[in-house]
């Protein structure tokens, strides 16, 4: 078969298009290369303490990695185009969301025992008057009592979770606690408010 060279416009394209298509793949490999790099440089306490920003971010790279994979070199960098920024200023954030995450922790540790003693009090006192107060029903103080049993077991396992250092995760069971415990310290009529779940000392009732 003869050999029939291509014509001259149709070479520049062809050439174009090679050209274009290998930039755009050199930018995305470089925008995702740039982006897990921003992610493995963030301090190691990031995923127990900001867990709910960090996925978003991770999500984001794994999509761009995926449509490089794919061929769809666009794609790819618009998705991590945000992430190296985005982590940065998370790694900024990070000493103060911890400290505060801290400093919340710290004051539970001090309201949680106080109130599941106060709850044990009035639980107690009931008990010796074997009669139930008006406003509390059987039901009621049934569930007083298991909350009350059941938030004391579980309290311990979030203390170890903010010695290992997963702050997140035991604010988000110390605050399903503090519900829970709140509901019962409403049901048995004693302080439920800010003032019971602050550092302070709490007059006697």
């Amino acid at each position: 078969m003869p050999f029939r060279p291509v014509p001259g416009g149709l070479a520049v394209a062809v050439l174009f298009l090679t050209t274009a298509c290998s930039g755009a793949k050199g930018r995305a490999e470089s925008d995702v290369a740039a982006a897990e790099q921003a992610l493995a440089a963030l301090p190691l306490e990031a995923p127990k303490v900001v867990p709910e920003e960090l996925s978003p971010l991770q999500d984001a790279v794994n999509q761009g990695k995926d449509q490089l994979g794919k061929g769809d070199y666009a794609a790819a960098s618009a998705s991590v185009h945000d992430v190296p920024e985005k982590a940065r200023r998370l790694a900024d954030s990070l000493p103060a969301r911890s400290a505060a995450l801290r400093a919340a922790l710290d004051t539970l540790a001090v309201a949680m025992p106080r109130n599941l003693a106060a709850i044990q009090a009035k639980l107690d006192s009931i008990g010796r008057s074997r009669r139930l107060p008006r406003g509390l029903d059987e039901q009621e103080f049934q569930e007083a009592k298991e909350t009350h049993a059941a938030v004391s077991a579980e309290w311990p396992a979030v203390l170890a979770s903010v010695e290992s250092g997963d702050l997140a995760g035991a604010m988000s069971r110390a605050l399903n606690l503090k519900s829970r415990v709140s509901h019962s310290l409403l049901a048995l009529g004693l302080v439920s408010d800010e003032r019971a779940w602050s550092n302070v000392t709490l007059p006697p009732r």
